[in-house]
């Protein structure tokens, strides 16, 4: 598109300067006769013509309608890619199952979505604004413009097949209206949603987000354990922020089938097996923190573990579950 703009400056100051130089006109007469000369409007010319300036502006007519055809061309075939890109982006959001839908791709939007690329999660963007809307196509994400709390835009996400809503817009009125919404077209999606004021917590909660996160909150609280638990928080980082670290916590859901079933934690020596070390296990909704050696593992509950890429993969592979 800027070569085609070019194109056209540079006919423009060709003509403008040769009908100076040929015709001697003022540089206004020039640069009308050049417009009306490669628009073809018919107004007639400015004065006279010598036969130069008759040559000179057959060239510019000539120079012209090959630069409209090219640039008419060129818009062609931008507005077929971009309706072929768009058709076989909502063809691969068509058949998303299992993914998660991403409300606004502000910052917050950003930092969810480069985690999800990470670990290789299905995912949607719905983003209202035009330009980050166009930005995030760009990168080569699955997005669809337009007002995340609208019931036709979540249901073009595919919420009925979704396994969780991100609400991450900095209004916390838009997030509530998108967890409700979510919520009454799909009662069994998980939700989380940004808060940015402490007293919008409980509202989105009754909404029904299943956790609500406040980032000033989590901000001061960081900021405040970097000052007396500098070591803590170095740790934190090094686990959950530097993709170069083999270091990972994650979580892992326990089979039915899984050898684990029925054992006890010091039975089942998942340290000696995997080499992951199991920090909480999540029973029936209750989360078990550092787990006693008598605990009994049971189907269905899920297990938080650290340890490294290859060592959670083979704890996953013990829970029955190929990660």
């Amino acid at each position: 598109m800027l070569r085609d703009v070019g194109a056209i400056a540079i006919l423009l100051i060709i003509g403008t300067l040769g009908f100076v130089l040929i015709e001697h006109w003022r540089f206004l007469d020039a640069l009308f006769m050049t417009v009306i000369t490669l628009t073809t409007v018919g107004y007639g010319e400015v004065r006279p013509l010598t036969d130069s300036g008759k040559l000179f502006a057959m060239f510019v007519i000539l120079a012209g309608a090959s630069t409209v055809l090219y640039v008419l061309g060129d818009m062609v075939e931008l507005f077929v890619s971009f309706n072929f890109e768009l058709r076989r982006m909502k063809d691969q959001i068509s058949k998303l199952s299992g993914h998660y839908i991403v409300c606004g791709w502000g910052r917050t939007g950003q930092e969810v979505t480069d985690h999800f690329l990470v670990k290789k999660i299905p995912f949607v963007v719905i983003e209202e604004d035009p330009v980050l809307a166009r930005r995030a196509r760009d990168a080569e994400l699955l997005v669809i413009e337009g007002d995340a709390t609208s019931d036709d835009i979540l249901l073009q996400a595919q919420i009925k097949r979704a396994a969780g809503v991100i609400c991450g817009l900095p209004d916390d009125a838009a997030n509530t209206f998108i967890v409700l919404s979510a919520k009454e077209l799909n009662s069994e999606v998980s939700i989380v949603s940004r808060a940015a004021n402490p007293g919008s917590e409980s509202k989105l909660r009754r909404a029904g987000a299943k956790m609500v996160i406040s980032p000033y909150v989590i901000a001061g609280r960081r900021m405040a354990t970097a000052v007396t638990q500098p070591l803590v928080t170095e740790f934190l980082d090094v686990v959950m922020h530097t993709p170069d670290y083999d270091l990972r916590i994650d979580q892992v859901k326990l089979s039915a089938s899984s050898t684990l079933v029925g054992k006890t934690l010091k039975d089942a020596n998942i340290k000696q097996q995997s080499g992951a070390m199991i920090l909480a296990v999540n029973q029936s909704g209750k989360l078990i923190t550092n787990p006693l050696p008598d605990h009994v593992f049971n189907g269905g509950e899920d297990l938080i573990a650290l340890g490294t890429e290859e060592e959670l993969k083979k704890l996953a592979a013990l829970a029955g579950f190929k990660k």
